[in-house]
């Protein structure tokens, strides 16, 4: 039996270095997810779903969650959203992390929903 020669597709070879050094930077915990200091990239992303259609924003995450997901933002710019957190945030199976709206008092509602961490 021969070995059989590899094909050129054609593509750039894999560079031997990272293109660029990771910036130093503290190591934090978002839910059960690292994120910084020498922890693995991880992969976030964002609802496009109004926060306050539970079902809809549920769904998106799930969604986010089957493609490799590991941590989702949600955006929080009213009191309907504020008050819909703590179901997303309870039944999300992956760290939620509320985008609050300059509303300070949306801060409280989303550490009180149980959100991972706040923006």
């Amino acid at each position: 039996m021969t070995a059989v020669e590899p094909v050129s597709l054609g593509l750039p070879s894999v560079p031997a270095r990272p293109l660029a050094e990771r910036r130093r930077s503290r190591r934090i915990q978002v839910g059960p997810v690292a994120v910084g200091g020498d922890a693995p990239v991880s992969v976030q992303s964002m609802t496009t779903t109004l926060t306050a259609d539970v079902n809809a924003t549920l769904q998106q995450i799930a969604e986010l969650t089957a493609a490799g997901c590991q941590i989702v933002r949600v955006a929080c710019p009213s009191q309907d959203d504020a008050d819909a957190l703590a179901q997303i945030a309870r039944k999300s199976q992956i760290p939620v992390i509320a985008d609050i709206h300059f509303q300070p008092k949306y801060v409280f509602a989303a550490i009180d929903a149980g959100c991972a961490a706040v923006r």
